[in-house]
């Protein structure tokens, strides 16, 4: 199974606050940034001391944040397959999917060997089974209010938006505020 926990860290009421912030926040459209394309993105200010960033950060279990942002997804927008290397430990929230077809949390799970019989096992031209390989797309059922967290080794990304909206509140946390 892939490296990552789907859970409901935020409360109601600090959901709601996260939510209220967003809607106070300019939002610039992002046409392409490192793996996101064309949505709308809103920084959180470093300074913002809200209670769902403090309860985030709590949860999260290291030492400092490496920033927080909004995301909205529209139609025709997507996240490609990537992984954050710039992180130890990611956490994605899902604050909205207002009439949202499409823009599904998906990860990529390694093959792993087992068993089988000799003559099922393609081995002709140097190819090798794919033991170990990230080629497993799997399709996460988040649901409004909960959080997904995973580490700098899960391969993720968002399908493409065909309608509606997908407000995400991402947050990165380090153990050490030294750069890679």
């Amino acid at each position: 199974m892939a490296g990552y926990i789907m859970d409901n860290i935020l409360s109601d009421e600090e959901l709601d606050e996260a939510r209220d912030l967003a809607a106070s926040l300019g939002f610039h459209t992002v046409f392409q940034m490192y793996n996101i394309f064309d949505l709308e993105r809103s920084d959180i200010p470093e300074e913002d001391n809200s209670g769902f960033t403090n309860t985030l950060m709590k949860y999260s279990k290291h030492d400092y944040s490496r920033g927080s942002y909004f995301l909205k997804y529209r139609k025709g927008s997507f996240t490609r397959l990537h992984h954050d290397h710039e992180t130890d430990l990611t956490i994605v929230t899902l604050l909205d999917d207002k009439d949202l077809v499409g823009g599904y949390s998906i990860v990529m799970d390694t093959y792993d060997a087992r068993s089988r019989p000799r003559d099922q096992v393609c081995q002709r031209g140097g190819y090798r089974p794919p033991y170990g390989d990230e080629i497993i797309p799997d399709i996460l059922p988040v649901k409004v209010g909960e959080s997904l967290c995973y580490g700098p080794d899960l391969k993720h990304g968002v399908s493409k938006v065909y309608e509606g909206e997908r407000l995400v509140l991402v947050s990165w946390y380090k153990n050490s505020r030294k750069e890679d």
